[in-house]
């Protein structure tokens, strides 16, 4: 009878050790919660900074690409005009000493 009473007392010394230990968690979990969601929520606001930011990177890529054609357009028309500038220089010292002759 004895060794039964022994048994009933731990049984009922872990029972209270493990109500004690669901009381301590239920509490941990209840104060850790709203943290929980604020990290939810900073790491959810993130996220769409990041999509963001990647989306108005592939813009900018892309506004790169459409300049650097344009430059190379632009490059094309400045030696066509380096080009005619040249052409109508020569075209003048042609002409200068006839001017001059003409003048005389």
């Amino acid at each position: 009878m004895a060794i039964s009473v022994v048994f009933i007392l731990i049984a009922i010394g872990a029972t209270g050790f493990l109500i004690v230990i669901i009381i301590d968690y239920l509490k941990a979990k209840e104060i850790l919660r709203p943290k929980a969601d604020y990290v939810r929520n900073e790491i959810l606001q993130s996220e769409i900074r990041i999509e963001t930011e990647k989306s108005e990177a592939q813009e900018a890529k892309e506004d790169v690409k459409v300049l650097t054609d344009e430059i190379k357009v632009v490059k094309k028309e400045l030696v066509n005009l380096e080009k005619e500038l040249e052409e109508s220089k020569t075209r003048e010292r042609r002409r200068k000493p006839t001017k001059f002759k003409l003048e005389d």
